[in-house]
């Protein structure tokens, strides 16, 4: 899976906190999402993609095609 997670956010602007907050989450569970092998829930994933103004698609997809 391709994860485009890190420069998306720093694009954004956003720091690890800040998108941390924006999903309710912690900075190490971001942390860990913006990670190669992260297979983030579904539910997490769409409130990434709606904070950074993006589809989920975008951030995380199957690089098997």
């Amino acid at each position: 899976m391709q994860n485009n997670l890190k420069s998306i956010r720093k694009a954004a602007g956003l720091t690890l906190d800040e998108l941390a907050i924006a999903i309710g989450s912690s900075k190490g569970h971001v942390w860990e999402m913006e990670q190669p092998e992260s297979n983030p829930t579904l539910g997490t994933a769409y409130k990434v993609a709606s904070v950074l103004g993006k589809q989920v698609t975008d951030i995380w997809s199957d690089t098997t095609e």
